[in-house]
């Protein structure tokens, strides 16, 4: 399933709006899969930066060459919509929105999310969150996350896969799972579910060989 390998097993990730700062949350994707042990392409995007923490960086999207699986953005929300139109025309399979102040605000965040709808409308794009912390699968060293969790713990391989509107309630899961030995297999959190939402998400996962059981 090639929606299924985008999310879940990609082989390259463009880091869209990637912080060479440690203290800020945008550096800490880049961070989490390299101390994971992710071996695919790490691409960060950041107009300002010639390189983040050794990876060379792109000034935009189309400048990218090659293929990218999957893209994380990270940018202030004002700038989401051209970050993800940028992807659109690279053709990227999945783009996770991390940035916030989408339809979770009210009236002006759900026109604001509407935009993005309107934008891969057609196209082979497809879109989980906005305002989602990330996603990560043991069997790929995958920490594509902000969650703060993963600064610190190993995450143990096993069987459960967790689906999660909440970021913060899927590190909870995590820590507290840990500490009782669950080993996991797909942790995604949806945020607004603008496009990819739970019922898709976890019928990918119904066909993981890695996956006994879907929280």
């Amino acid at each position: 399933n090639k929606l299924y390998q985008a999310v879940f097993d990609p082989r390259s990730i463009a880091l869209i709006g990637a912080s060479s700062d440690e203290k800020k949350n945008t550096s800490r994707p880049q961070r989490y899969l390299k101390r994971h042990g992710y071996q695919g392409k790490l691409i960060p995007v950041n107009p300002g930066r010639d390189e983040v923490f050794g990876e060379k960086a792109y000034p935009d999207v189309a400048s990218i060459p090659g293929e990218v699986d999957h893209a994380f953005v990270m940018v202030p929300t004002k700038a989401v919509p051209a970050a993800l139109k940028q992807c659109v025309e690279k053709k990227i399979p999945v783009v996770t929105v991390y940035s916030d102040g989408f339809a979770e605000t009210g009236e002006a965040g759900r026109a604001k999310q509407q935009e993005l709808n309107d934008i891969i409308r057609g196209s082979q794009t497809r879109l989980v969150g906005p305002n989602c912390i990330g996603l990560l699968s043991t069997q790929t060293h995958l920490a594509l996350s902000v969650n703060a969790v993963l600064e610190k713990l190993e995450i143990t391989p096993g069987g459960l896969a967790i689906v999660s509107q909440s970021g913060s309630m899927m590190g909870g899961l995590m820590s507290r799972g840990l500490g009782r030995g669950v080993g996991f297999s797909k942790l995604i959190s949806v945020g607004n579910e603008a496009d990819l939402g739970v019922g898709e998400l976890a019928g990918l996962l119904v066909d993981d060989p890695h996956t006994q059981a879907i929280l």
